[in-house]
């Protein structure tokens, strides 16, 4: 059983790097095998055949599919999604399509045992282009319910964890990540959620963070990874 992880897919637009001609690896894997996208999974937003295409064609992938929620997301239907209990933690699975699933915010998994922190959610600072209610929502940021049962979940494992996956980085991290980003100018402005992950490098014990958002691929340093169209093996 071998876990990798990778960055954005915005639906359709980055889904393609998950071939098997652009990642012959997959091919390889098994449904006991899992990738996780660092957000901005995007679909389904408009119910399109488009979409719908694509999502039967990753839910037919070898492999299972997770993930973090990022800022473009579709919130309305994420809110929908039906909500279970696996690997210790509380997830979303795609009724329609069962083997992609969404990594809640706050929670920590159990996942081959690798145990893994999911907190999803960054600020768009793209927002004064986008159309409230269509595509920017103010559930993108997580808000206090949800910082509050990520720290209480943190509690219960001792502060220590292998593995975070989230979106965005902390801000001690984001001026290495925005050196790597085609976007500076857009993405400079530490935000609340930055400042909270300021507080787990402070306090959590782990041995990887994993995150996306940024549009670039780079070891930033020996436990952080800005990913976008790389796909790794967790380590």
């Amino acid at each position: 059983m071998a876990i990798w992880v990778t960055g954005d897919i915005h639906g359709s637009i980055d889904i393609k790097k998950l071939s098997y001609r652009r990642w012959p690896q997959g091919r390889e894997l098994t449904r006991c095998d899992k990738l996780i996208i660092c957000g901005d999974f995007g679909m389904p937003w408009d119910g399109s055949n488009e979409e719908k295409y694509w999502l039967t064609w990753l839910n037919d992938r070898p492999w299972t599919t997770l993930f973090v929620d990022g800022n473009h997301e579709c919130f309305p239907y994420l809110a929908d999604l039906p909500v279970s209990e696996r690997w210790g933690g509380r997830v979303q699975a795609y009724p329609d399509y069962p083997n992609i699933v969404h990594l809640m915010r706050g929670q920590v998994y159990d996942i081959d045992g690798a145990r893994i922190f999911a907190m999803g959610g960054a600020a768009s600072h793209d927002k004064q282009y986008r159309t409230p209610g269509w595509d920017w929502f103010c559930e993108e940021m997580p808000g206090a319910a949800e910082v509050a049962c990520a720290e209480e979940s943190l509690e219960a494992t001792g502060w220590q964890v292998d593995y975070v996956i989230s979106h965005c980085c902390s801000t001690r991290m984001l001026g290495a990540a925005l050196e790597r980003t085609p976007y500076p100018d857009g993405r400079a402005k530490p935000d609340a959620l930055n400042e909270w992950f300021d507080m787990l490098e402070d306090r959590l014990v782990y041995r990887r963070w994993y995150f996306g958002h940024y549009h670039a691929d780079a070891e930033l340093d020996c436990r952080h990874r800005l990913l976008y169209r790389d796909i790794v093996p967790v380590a």
